[in-house]
């Protein structure tokens, strides 16, 4: 089995899309943040950075 080496890059995208989905879940089960719609759009960002990332590390494999 290949074990992946994440670039630093990846893991710090990684980190601020958990952080937006946290405020995510928090806006919508408690009542201490309201549900911000920027929120959403920074996980949504920080996916498509994620990908963006993750394709970019494969091409330093090869």
């Amino acid at each position: 089995m290949k074990k992946h080496n994440l670039s630093n890059r990846t893991k710090i995208i990684i980190i601020i899309m958990v952080v937006f989905l946290a405020l995510v879940f928090l806006g919508f089960f408690t009542d201490i943040l309201q549900e911000n719609p920027i929120y959403e759009g920074g996980f949504w960002l920080s996916v498509l950075g994620w990908m963006a990332s993750m394709y970019f590390d494969g091409k330093k494999e090869a």
